[in-house]
């Protein structure tokens, strides 16, 4: 994904995105933070260290528009105090609702913004393990004061949450992730990406497409070597056709 004014120069920002690896082909000195692993080449492997996928944020605010607005209004948060204090307000739209406080336009976004000071607060809780599936992720957290858990992985609509086995809802945080709204008190989430029921069917037309290939080429095989001895079998030799008239000839002049 595209990441507008990332800061190369910062942890904070390696941790927010989760990147862990970095991948450079120039002679460009990073921070000490960024740890050389390998070299391919001309290109130089390294390593960052992060929290992982979850975190505990605040959301005080609630914006609510298109994605006419959108980027701009991710700039203006990537580019202010509010990543630094872990705060992450909740984007509404296609329709999306939160029980929350009165959204802003997300058109006001980059005015609001620039204007807010924050501090972290007291300790949010503790993000006591985590796991990643192929499409899913798990984590046990503890929570002291109520949150947003905050999946660092793009928000979806067809993203699935439960807490302790509940349904639970999800909601778009700045800039662009996944979060669950949690009250104090130690939780079991698991998320998991379920597409569409459009997407699986053609999911399974393609694997029926796919498999009827082999059997297509056999059959057509087949129907070539047929075609072709039907042929040959109709057409006389041309070789035993001269002959055939040359005996002729020879027979009318006796």
């Amino acid at each position: 994904d595209f990441v507008p004014n990332f800061g190369e120069s910062s942890w904070n920002q390696y941790n927010l995105f989760n990147v862990r690896y970095v991948v450079y082909s120039g002679e460009q000195e990073f921070p000490d933070f960024v740890k050389p692993l390998q070299q391919f080449g001309r290109h130089h492997l390294f390593e960052v260290a992060t929290t992982g996928y979850f975190s505990l944020v605040g959301s005080d605010l609630t914006f609510v528009g298109d994605k006419s607005d959108f980027f701009t209004a991710v700039t203006s948060w990537v580019t202010s105090e509010l990543p630094n204090v872990h705060q992450h307000p909740v984007v509404l739209m296609n329709g999306s609702t939160f029980q929350g406080k009165d959204p802003l336009p997300l058109s006001t976004a980059s005015k609001v913004i620039p204007e807010l000071r924050g501090s972290t607060g007291p300790p949010r809780g503790t993000i006591l393990s985590e796991a990643v599936g192929r499409q899913s992720y798990a984590v046990e957290v503890r929570v002291e004061r109520e949150s947003m858990l905050m999946l660092k992985a793009t928000y979806h609509p067809n993203w699935r949450a439960t807490v302790n086995g509940v349904e639970a809802d999800t909601v778009m945080l700045m800039p662009g992730f996944t979060g669950i709204q949690l009250a104090p008190g130690t939780y079991k989430v698991h998320i998991e990406y379920q597409p569409r029921l459009l997407r699986k069917i053609l999911l399974c037309l393609g694997l029926l497409a796919l498999i009827s290939i082999p059997l297509a080429e056999k059959r057509g095989s087949a129907v070539c070597t047929w075609f072709t001895t039907l042929i040959t079998t109709r057409v006389p030799d041309q070789r035993t056709q001269g002959d055939t008239r040359a005996n002729r000839r020879r027979r009318r002049r006796k």
